[in-house]
């Protein structure tokens, strides 16, 4: 007997903050776009033809972190059901918009439909973790998450309004490899990112749009440290040639994305200037969701 459940899940474009608080814990502040992944989930508890076994095969070949925690959780269950996992996804990957992350929490939602369970998001927090780091998008609205041992800092019913303008400086990033990076702060560098999280825990709570923005800046900037940009000095002038509020950074990815407010309507003239200064890379808009009371817009792209 099948069972079949969807899920959907939102990715993240890069970070609004990145660092290191004292004792060295790492934590992020993550945004999220309308690109989602899509995940049909189809659980099985009998026997299967030949074409289904390859299916199933397939379905792990291709989706191992997400066929991984499916298959974790129906053990959690007592369950020794198989799954098979249909992704559609438009996440670039590789690129730091949280592509697998969404994946999985896609996954986990198209499993809870399927059997009729609730997961809480602390569980998921654990259970996503274990498989690699990941940036807290199973929570409702904008996370500062420590995305090394999935635990939340604190949720904010809030995700900026904005039009970003990704600029793709070209490569791939593989998550998991690069947070093995060992990484030496001092502690005048962590009591410094200490201070930047609470500040933006306030301007979150009164939806200061252009300090965020600010925020994100300084933390592209500070990230050169961890992984050095060379392009950032000339977005930033363009930053301020085309009025843009700040700078976002995939602080362990391949993009940097200026930040707009979502009542710009001179969407097509910013796209040829930039992409006029950035010839040789892909360039695209991304826009954020929209959160309030506690619901997500926007989700389905």
């Amino acid at each position: 007997m099948e069972k079949i459940g969807q899920g959907i899940c939102n990715g993240s474009f890069g970070e609004i903050l990145q660092g290191f608080l004292p004792g060295n814990k790492k934590f992020l502040v993550n945004v999220k776009i309308r690109n989602a992944s899509y995940v049909t989930v189809t659980v099985t508890s009998c026997q299967y033809s030949n074409e289904k076994e390859a299916q199933y095969a397939e379905s792990y070949r291709n989706y191992s972190k997400s066929y991984k925690i499916v298959r974790n959780i129906l053990a959690d269950l007592g369950r020794h059901d198989d799954c098979y996992l249909e992704v559609h996804s438009d996440i670039p990957i590789g690129k730091g918009l949280s592509s697998s992350t969404a994946d999985m929490i896609a996954s986990v939602r198209g499993l809870s439909a399927a059997v009729s369970i609730a997961v809480k998001p602390d569980y998921v927090a654990r259970m996503v973790t274990e498989i690699e780091p990941n940036d807290g998008l199973h929570y409702v609205g904008t996370s500062a998450y420590h995305h090394t041992m999935g635990e939340l800092i604190a949720n904010f019913d809030y995700t900026p309004p904005l039009h970003i303008l990704g600029i793709d400086l070209g490569g791939e990033v593989d998550t998991v490899q690069f947070n093995k990076i060992q990484l030496t702060w001092t502690e005048e560098e962590m009591e410094h990112y200490q201070n930047l999280l609470k500040e933006i825990q306030k301007t979150y709570g009164g939806r200061d749009l252009v300090r965020i923005c600010q925020i994100a800046t300084e933390s592209a900037r500070l990230w050169q440290k961890v992984r050095y940009k060379p392009e950032l000095d000339r977005v930033l002038n363009v930053m301020e040639d085309t009025e843009a509020l700040g700078v976002l950074n995939t602080h362990s990815g391949t993009y940097l994305g200026l930040l707009y407010p979502d009542s710009r309507t001179d969407l097509d003239e910013l796209f040829t200037c930039v992409r006029n200064w950035f010839p040789d890379f892909d360039v695209r808009w991304f826009q954020t969701i929209t959160c309030s009371s506690g619901k997500e817009n926007g989700i389905y792209g």
